[in-house]
């Protein structure tokens, strides 16, 4: 059984079987999103999540509520080991927009693992280069406008659903969970997207939006900002 689950995960870097045995030795299948607001609590709850399937969101901000970062994640996605070496002092808000099923490894035995086995470093170090990029470009990202951060999150939303056709791509998202995502009001979301449709980037549709105009979203958002 563990080894038919290890050849599902898409592992971040090479581990020996015998590790990554080991390593699915100790998951827990967890539904929904609400076990991945506990990154940010005490060492016996913290851990690394891996998405099974599904689609959903960070936002971080700081205590008094400036945007940091936010990043969507999806399936295949390792999350949570910057919060296994370090107690970071900021607010974290998740967001489930298609059903998450995931692994959960706790922090407490991974550790455990590492004092006889090495490579749990290894997984841990590969899951933080490979999503320092994320993190960087959305930290990057909130130093910008509202109307460029709405941008970016539309457009990550479509390439992290793998769609190859970009005709016409359509996102199972409420203008209220953008607000949560970009940490911007509902109003100014409304705002912001309308001036998108009435340049035919986007359609609106109660409960979703579709994006009529991939290219055309995309060089507006490059000419707005330097990622």
């Amino acid at each position: 059984m563990t080894l038919a689950l290890s050849n599902q995960i898409i592992w971040p870097c090479d581990l020996s079987e015998a590790s990554k045995a080991d390593i699915m030795d100790i998951a827990v299948k967890v539904d929904g999103v609400d076990k991945y607001k506990t990154l940010l609590d005490d060492d016996y709850k913290r851990g690394l999540f891996y998405c099974v399937h599904g689609l959903g969101t960070f936002a971080t901000t700081s205590l008094d509520n400036r945007p940091l970062a936010s990043f969507i994640f999806g399936k295949g996605m390792w999350v949570g080991a910057v919060a296994i070496e370090i107690f970071p002092k900021i607010n974290l808000y998740t967001c489930e927009l298609e059903p998450l099923t995931s692994y959960f490894f706790s922090k407490k035995e991974l550790n455990e693992l590492a004092k006889s086995n090495g490579e749990i470093y290894k997984l841990l170090y590969s899951i933080m280069r490979n999503n320092t990029p994320k993190l960087v470009q959305g930290m990057h990202l909130s130093f910008y406008g509202i109307e460029e951060r709405i941008m970016y999150f539309l457009l990550e939303l479509a390439r992290s659903k793998g769609i190859v056709d970009t005709s016409v791509i359509e996102l199972k998202i409420t203008q209220q969970q953008l607000s949560e995502i970009a940490n911007v009001s509902r109003p100014r979301v409304n705002e912001i997207l309308n001036k998108l449709a009435g340049l035919g980037y986007i359609s609106l549709v109660r409960g979703k939006m579709i994006i009529l105009n991939y290219e055309g979203l995309t060089k507006s958002l490059v000419d707005k900002v330097v990622m």
